[in-house]
Formats: structure tokens, C-alpha cells, sequence
């Protein structure tokens, strides 16, 4: 009986080492996806205020068109909004345009308000008439790798600014595992996964599988939604172009509204159904936490 009772604890001991990790991962691949979550909502609900008597922030809009004559802007077809007061999020940005410079959210809280102001007054155009983005804010691989680097917790893990960067880097693709059958992966998603395309990158949040949608959170131009507030007032501001002040009329956004508080930032949470992201060719990459 003592011979079959050490042989018991002998095969446990052998089997505990394959039982144990199984058992142990969960917790610590949930807290750090946690983190992850947690940081992304620290940056969609950032605000800070500008004061009105320093300026306003301009929410862009590719369609306003705008024409130059000298150093004076022209908007002839829509007025572009303005906002004074709390601003909530950082704002999109491509450097790759020429005239933005991407800065992780930790740097972006370092910004004094003039270089707040930097941002509002804040956009500038290309020679051809095309709005490029404004300075100091993120892009969408910004926000996804500066919030995974929360729970993936690797030093050495680069701030990447491209989405094709961001998937051909050596270091990140360790701690990927490519979906190989398009919208059939998408239940398996969780928290902390991401999801891809050739032109954007998004972070999961939240995976509803009985409603066959995703609730993501993704750094990306403004939807403009401000253009269904209904308590916009008419205002004159003065914005600098080319270094030159100018004389624009504008919208303000009343930021009591829903609609007005998305527009001013480029973080964006929302929910979107599988149908629509395989549709547009979105990929699903698990993070290996």
C-alpha cells in the first residue's frame, strides 16, 4: 500500500509541470490584456483645456476644400469647426505627410499649451490644396503598440508609426499569430488582440459573438461628427496659416453633445459588425500575452 501511494506521488509530481503552466497563464494573460484595455481608455478620455483667449482647435475635414490667395485661407464650401474650452483626446496624425510629428501619449501629456495651440491653429495644406494633418498627435499604429507595449511589457519593443512597419518588424512579430481564414477567426478574438489592413490597424476591446461584431478602438481622422450637432453656433476665428494670421468663419461646437465631443479627437471606440470588417479586408491577429 506505502509502494502504490509514493508511485501516486511520484506521478504527480511528474505530471504537475504540464498541468500547472495551463492553469497558471490565464490569470496572467488576462491581467495584462486588462492593462492594455485600460491604458487605450486612459487615451480616448483624455482632456485638457484651451482656453478661448488662446486660440480655438480647428476639426478638419478633408472636404472643406480649402484654396489659398496669398497667405490667407479659404474655405468656399463649408465652414470648418472650431472648439473652445475641453478638448477630449490627442489628434490624428500622419508624419509621413511632412509637417506632423507623432509622439506617444506619455509625450503628449508633456506638451505645453502652446504647443496645444500649435495643433489648433493649426493645420496647414500642400501646395496642391490638400489638407495633411496636423502636428503633434498619433497614428493608428502609434496607439495600437504604445498600448500593447502595457501588457506585453518587452523594453525592447520599438514605438512603430506605419501599419506595414509595425507588421514586417522582427521584434512585434513574435508576439503574433495571423488569422488564416478571414472573418472565421473573428469570434476568436479577445481583449488586447488587434485587427488589420493594409491601411489601418485597430485595437480589440471587446468581442460580442452572439452579435457578430467587435468593439474596437482605433486612432484614426475624426468621422465628423459634429456635423449632427444641432447646437453649432456661427463664429469668426482667426487662424495662422503659413505663419500669417487669417480670418476665417467657422462653426463652434456647442461639446455638450455626443457628437461634438467624438469630433475633436482621433480616438475613436466603436462597435462594428464582422460582415463590415471582412468586407474591407481586415485580418485577425492574436497576441500571444
Amino acid at each position: 500500500m506505502l509502494r502504490r501511494f509514493v508511485c501516486c506521488l511520484m506521478c504527480m509530481a511528474l505530471l504537475a509541470p504540464a498541468v500547472l503552466p495551463a492553469w497558471a497563464e490565464e490569470p496572467e494573460d488576462s491581467a495584462a490584456r486588462a492593462r492594455v484595455a485600460e491604458y487605450a481608455m486612459r487615451i480616448h478620455d483624455y482632456t485638457w483645456e484651451l482656453p478661448e483667449e488662446k486660440g480655438v482647435l480647428l476639426v478638419y475635414n478633408c472636404n472643406y476644400d480649402p484654396r489659398t490667395s496669398g497667405f490667407r485661407l479659404v474655405f468656399p464650401v463649408w465652414s470648418p469647426y472650431v472648439v473652445y474650452g475641453t478638448v477630449r483626446g490627442v489628434p490624428y496624425s500622419l508624419a509621413s505627410y511632412g509637417n506632423g510629428k507623432e509622439l506617444t501619449f506619455e509625450q503628449y501629456q508633456q506638451l505645453d499649451i502652446e504647443k496645444r495651440i500649435e495643433i489648433s491653429n493649426i493645420f496647414k495644406y500642400l501646395d496642391n490644396g490638400n489638407r495633411v494633418c496636423p502636428r503633434y498627435g498619433m497614428a493608428c499604429a502609434t496607439f495600437v503598440t504604445e498600448c500593447l507595449k502595457q501588457g506585453l511589457t518587452d523594453p525592447d519593443l520599438p514605438i512603430i508609426h506605419g501599419v506595414k512597419t509595425l507588421f514586417g518588424d522582427k521584434k512585434w512579430k513574435r508576439y503574433f499569430d495571423f488569422g488564416k481564414h478571414g472573418r472565421k477567426e473573428y469570434p476568436r478574438l479577445r481583449t488586447g488582440d488587434v485587427m488589420y489592413q493594409d491601411k489601418h490597424v485597430m485595437l480589440v476591446m471587446e468581442n460580442d459573438t452572439e452579435g457578430r461584431r467587435l468593439h474596437v478602438m482605433e486612432q484614426t481622422p475624426p468621422d465628423y461628427a459634429a456635423a449632427n450637432c444641432e447646437n453649432m453656433s456661427d463664429v469668426t476665428v482667426t487662424l495662422v496659416y503659413r505663419g500669417k494670421p487669417t480670418t476665417v468663419e467657422a462653426k463652434r461646437l456647442c461639446m455638450e453633445c455626443d457628437a461634438c465631443r467624438q469630433s475633436t479627437t482621433g480616438t475613436q471606440y466603436r462597435w462594428v459588425d464582422y460582415d463590415e470588417l471582412g468586407d474591407q479586408g481586415y485580418v485577425a491577429v492574436f497576441v500571444k500575452y
